[in-house]
C-alpha cells in the first residue's frame, strides 16, 4: 500500500504481485543501485500469507525485516573472514545449509556470484515462492546476468544447462528504476519467463511503463501463471 501511495507501482500491478507471491511464484527483483530493490523485496515478502510457511532469508548485510513480519522466519547472515583470513561464511554455503532447515521459501537479499547456481537449484527443488534481487539494467539483462553468475560456480556447468535451469526456475522478473531527475523509484516492468527459444530464455512483459507520465500499465497479455493463481484461490484478471 505504501509503494502504491508513493507511485512506485499501480494498484493493479500490486494486486497481481501480491497474488503471485501468495501462490508460490518464483520472483527476481532487478534494478540499479538505489532503485528500491530491497524495499520491494520487503514488501513482497511481507505479503506471504501462510502461517505454516517457513521462510529463510540470506543476506550479506541485514536489510530485510521479514523476521518481524512473518510468523516463522529465520534470518541468516554471511560473515567476512577475520584478520587471520579465517572464519568466513559465504552466501553460497548459507544457501546450501538453508536447505536443511526445511524451508518453504528461500529469500536471498542479493545474488552477485556463484550462489546463483544454488539459488536456482533450490527454486527447482520444491521451494516455490523463493525470491532474490540482482543488479541489472532490465529484465532480460537480469536473466543474462543470473546465467553468468551461475556459470561462475566451480561446477562449470555448460551455458545450455544453466539456461534450462533459469527457464524452469524463474517465473517473474520485477524491474525497478530510479528517475535521476525527480528521484522517483518506479517499477518499470513486470516480465514473465515463458520458457526457452533455441538457446535463450524467452518471455514477455506483462506490465510496462507507457506515456510521458510513466504509468505502469498492463500489456494486454494474460499471464501464463494465471492458471496457477486461479488454482490456488488467488484469481487475477484485468481490472481486479
Amino acid at each position: 500500500d505504501d509503494l502504491v501511495a508513493l507511485g512506485t507501482l499501480t494498484t493493479e500491478a500490486a494486486a497481481f504481485l501480491e497474488a503471485a507471491v501468495q501462490a508460490g511464484i518464483n520472483v527476481i527483483i532487478s534494478g540499479g543501485t538505489g532503485s528500491g530493490k530491497t524495499t520491494c523485496l520487503n514488501a513482497l515478502g511481507a505479503s506471504i500469507g501462510g502461517a505454516q510457511e517457513r521462510v529463510v532469508t540470506i543476506e550479506e548485510t541485514a536489510e530485510l525485516q521479514l523476521e518481524s513480519m512473518l510468523p516463522d522466519c529465520v534470518g541468516l547472515q554471511a560473515r567476512l573472514p577475520n584478520v587471520e583470513g579465517v572464519g568466513s561464511v559465504s552466501i553460497r554455503s548459507l544457501v546450501k545449509n538453508s536447505l536443511r532447515m526445511r524451508p518453504t521459501r528461500i529469500i536471498v537479499g542479493e545474488v552477485r556470484g556463484a550462489e546463483a547456481l544454488d539459488m536456482l537449484s533450490a527454486m527447482n527443488s520444491g521451494h516455490d515462492g523463493s525470491m532474490c534481487t540482482i543488479h541489472a539494467n532490465g529484465p532480460r539483462q537480469a536473466l543474462s546476468k543470473l546465467r553468468t553468475y551461475a556459470m561462475m560456480a566451480e561446477e562449470a556447468l555448460p551455458a545450455v544447462a544453466v539456461t534450462e535451469m533459469i527457464a524452469e526456475a524463474i517465473d517473474l522478473v520485477v524491474h525497478l528504476r530510479l528517475e535521476p531527475g525527480s528521484g522517483r523509484r518506479l517499477v518499470a516492468s513486470v516480465y514473465e519467463v515463458t520458457g526457452m527459444e533455441q538457446d535463450a530464455v524467452a518471455g514477455s512483459e506483462l506490465f510496462a511503463l507507457v506515456g510521458e507520465g510513466l504509468l505502469l500499465q498492463w500489456a494486454g497479455i494474460r499471464p501464463r501463471c494465471a492458471g496457477r493463481l486461479d488454482g490456488r484461490g488467488f484469481p487475477w484478471e484485468r481490472g481486479q
